[in-house]
């Protein structure tokens, strides 16, 4: 299989939260992310919108990050630049 990635991944396997709005977040894993992007897989899927906030534990920022690729439980996102 060729892997077409233009960022090499580093993997994480750490938890995280993406924030859909003021009032509401959900749970997730961060699997592995690269300079420019992360894989992030959680339940809930299918209600993560085009753009949303992205907090990874263990790193001091939140990433706005726009959705690129949605399988199953897993979803793929492009850090945007704040």
């Amino acid at each position: 299989m060729i892997d077409r990635r233009a960022q090499s991944r580093t993997r994480l396997d750490v938890p995280g939260r993406i924030c859909l709005d003021e009032h509401r977040s959900l749970s997730c894993l961060v699997f592995d992310r690269s300079d420019v992007g992360v894989r992030v897989i959680l339940p809930e899927a299918e209600l993560i919108p085009e753009t949303f906030l992205l907090e990874i534990d263990r790193m001091p920022t939140f990433h706005v990050c726009k959705l690129v690729w949605r399988k199953g439980e897993e979803i793929g996102a492009q850090f945007q630049a704040t």
